[in-house]
């Protein structure tokens, strides 16, 4: 006892220094900064990506800047075949990678090309492993394996529709405001569960279904540009929003719009109503968030949208 209190600031001191050289960071490993970013240093560059270990459907945001005054920047960002747009940030660069469904958990590899003199940076995450588990659901056979000339026709169109529209992002994020669910609603089908129709094996769930009736106001969960709001087979009454960096929302299953492409809207604008159009069991409204082609789980992507509104190096992010 005497010796601590003779000692006293001495035993502080040096724990203090130990503590400082435990949380310093070498090149190349990750820490824990503030705002829910991890950070690596690796090749002369300084990423931050959240979240520290992503699930496979999940959207991971990504800044980088160099760790010195030369400022090359990157070209692209390519994970799991698809080049993913770069937008300029005070200060460096910004991306939104999507991890696609069926992702093999354990390392994986984002590689960013660096703009000149060329080469590449390999930033290495992991995966982790998630079953969202399966659905059984039963639909009139036509629904399901639609056989008509014509339908089959209508959804051949569709799908050219749809590619030109995921087509038409631009690259800059066109977001002012964290991203809001569009309801308050118990969830009749959560993201991500594979699906069994009549018995056959179909795509995972690709978005989230709310508990509604036909009628009640639909709001757009975030600012950006309409770029659809059509009758599709499968879709019903669809309304596509475009957030910038190939982000977009989707509405499904309204009754009716209250939006038309090319119009901005804002985010808790009313852009149509809840309904039961389209290959559906009943009224209710499907929300999706896609990514470079790519779904992604709505509601990961709303609590993650607030870290993309301001590079992790400035000020605390809005939430």
């Amino acid at each position: 006892m005497n010796f601590i209190r003779r000692g006293g600031r001495s035993f502080l001191l040096t724990l203090l220094i130990g503590f400082c050289c435990l949380a310093s960071t070498p090149a190349g490993a990750a820490s824990k900064p503030s705002e829910g970013f991890t950070r690596v240093l690796k090749s002369g560059y300084e990423f931050y990506f959240s979240p520290a270990r992503p699930r496979p459907g999940q959207a991971l945001a990504l800044f980088c800047r160099p760790a010195d005054d030369r400022d090359p920047g990157f070209s692209r960002v390519v994970f799991a075949g698809r080049d993913f747009p770069l937008e300029r940030v005070p200060g460096g660069q910004m991306t939104v990678v999507a991890i696609p469904l069926g992702t093999r958990p354990g390392p994986q590899t984002i590689k960013c090309e660096v703009a000149t003199p060329g080469g590449w940076v390999a930033l290495e995450i992991t995966v982790t492993a998630h079953d969202y588990g399966v659905q059984k659901l039963t639909l009139p056979k036509k629904m399901v394996t639609p056989m008509r000339p014509e339908t089959l026709a209508r959804i051949k169109r569709d799908r050219k529709l749809l590619h030109q529209v995921y087509a038409s992002s631009g690259n800059q994020l066109l977001l002012a405001r964290p991203v809001k669910p569009p309801l308050q609603a118990p969830l009749t089908s959560p993201f991500g569960r594979r699906r069994l129709l009549n018995g056959k094996p179909k795509a995972p769930h690709g978005g989230i279904d709310y508990k509604a009736k036909v009628g009640v106001p639909v709001p757009a969960a975030a600012d950006g540009r309409v770029v659809l709001a059509e009758n599709l087979y499968y879709s019903g009454n669809l309304v596509i929003i475009d957030h910038g960096l190939d982000i977009f929302t989707l509405y499904m299953h309204l009754s009716k719009f209250n939006c038309r492409a090319g119009e901005r809207v804002s985010r808790g604008q009313i852009i149509g109503y809840s309904g039961r159009s389209g290959r559906v069991t009943g009224p209710h409204l499907h929300w999706g968030v896609k990514i470079n082609g790519i779904f992604v789980d709505p509601l990961e992507f709303a609590r993650l949208s607030r870290l993309l509104l301001r590079p992790p190096w400035t000020k605390a992010n809005h939430s």
